[in-house]
């Protein structure tokens, strides 16, 4: 592997690093960003920029969308579902305001609502995060170690975007409901809505890999989720451990087959911040909830070629 091919995945992983490390030396889980690392994969190790946003909007969307879901948990009194149904509905009014395609401002902003979490260390730890990936890619870019990507804004059909949102928020409203009577909220874990999101809409290509990516992302949720448990709950390691192994295999996966999947990331990051009685449930949970959701992205699309 050449010097150039390498730097990315070892910023990447640093930054994974410093993440995880930065949150362990405050005590404070609430730094972690499981979405950086799926930032670092859209945005460093793609070939090309994986979503159609530019610098500015990436950073101020992750921030915007990351207080949105803080202020959720904090000041708006109804249920978790009818909180996921008003972030989910935010978040596609975000993207067409922004005329942008960046689906991770959607797991900025839900997963705070399914962590509960209220503290403004997460919004503030999500920005500096998303800065420092801006800051590294134009790095990058400036010496050639990765493609320069120029931004336009998306034209959106309004009338088809509706359709499509309608769609996507019932699956997600009836998936969501299920996961929240059974209290297996991990069953939307806010990566695999992002994944769903992704996989319903234009992307021919990216479904086509719908095995590889399942197979990918649910090894992950394996390695990482028990990685975790066994070094950190069983043998009182530092959560360091775990998450740099963890991301170690992860940027080792995607180098070797070429799987350029940002939600994987996310998810394999994740483990690092729930509950540890959750982490033994969690890859099967992630395996069921994937599978229902790429069902479901396989029928929107059917019925969009079918139209």
């Amino acid at each position: 592997m050449k010097n150039r091919q390498l730097l990315p995945y070892f910023l990447t992983f640093t930054i994974v690093l410093i993440m995880v490390g930065t949150s362990q030396l405050l005590n404070n889980p609430e730094i972690i960003f499981p979405e950086i690392t799926a930032l670092a994969i859209g945005s460093l190790l793609a070939p090309k920029q994986v979503w159609k946003t530019s610098s500015l909007k990436l950073v101020l969307l992750i921030m915007i969308y990351a207080v949105i879901g803080v202020l959720m948990v904090k000041y708006l009194h109804v249920s978790l579902f009818i909180k996921v149904v008003i972030g989910f509905t935010l978040c596609q009014m975000g993207l067409i305001l922004s005329k942008t395609t960046f689906a991770p401002l959607i797991s900025a902003c839900i997963l705070p609502l399914l962590l509960n979490t209220d503290t403004w260390i997460y919004p503030l730890s999500a920005t500096i995060m998303s800065i420092i990936i801006i800051v590294i890619q134009k790095q990058l870019q400036k010496k050639h170690y990765i493609h320069d990507y120029h931004y336009q804004p998306v034209t959106f059909d309004y009338r088809h975007e509706l359709i499509l949102f309608c769609k996507r928020l019932f699956v997600v409203g009836a998936l969501g409901m299920l996961a929240l009577r059974l209290d297996i909220r991990l069953l939307i874990a806010p990566p695999l809505i992002v994944a769903f999101y992704e996989l319903s809409g234009n992307h021919q290509k990216l479904r086509s890999q719908a095995p590889r990516l399942y197979f990918l992302t649910i090894s992950m949720a394996f390695i990482s989720a028990y990685l975790r448990y066994f070094l950190n709950i069983q043998c009182h390691f530092s959560v360091i451990i775990p998450a740099v192994i963890a991301t170690a295999l992860l940027l080792f996966f995607i180098y070797y087959f070429q799987i350029f999947f940002p939600p994987v990331g996310a998810i394999t990051i994740l483990p690092m911040i729930i509950q540890p009685h959750l982490l033994l449930v969690y890859p099967i949970l992630i395996a069921a909830g994937f599978a229902l959701l790429i069902v479901f992205a396989f029928l929107i699309s059917y019925q969009k070629s079918s139209n």
